[in-house]
């Protein structure tokens, strides 16, 4: 069995490159892509893809479950190439506690 990886932000770039190239050193790559038409396409190139939109709660909850299931609970790497970008000073950000 091979060791299973979830690399976040797959649609372009680092991400898309890196969940390209450690599939086919053999790795169990889940990609994940923000844009369910990006989903579509990493899983038609061949690469297991799933939804992930980090500025959404409910969707970085179901990934979590959907990736453990993938991997029957054996993740063995986590690529955290996705980002979510809040421009301003953080004085100016809202705070919660």
């Amino acid at each position: 069995m091979s060791k299973s990886i979830l690399i976040t932000g797959c649609s372009t770039g680092i991400g898309y490159v890196c969940a390209h190239a450690l599939h086919k050193r053999g790795y169990r790559v889940i990609a994940s892509c923000r844009k369910l038409e990006d989903v579509e396409r990493l899983q038609r190139e061949g690469l297991t893809c799933i939804h992930l939109d980090l500025t959404s709660s409910s969707s970085i909850s179901k990934a979590v479950k959907e990736t453990l299931s993938l991997c029957d609970g054996k993740l063995y790497g986590l690529f955290n190439n996705g980002a979510y970008g809040q421009p301003g000073a953080l004085e100016d950000l809202p705070f919660k506690h």
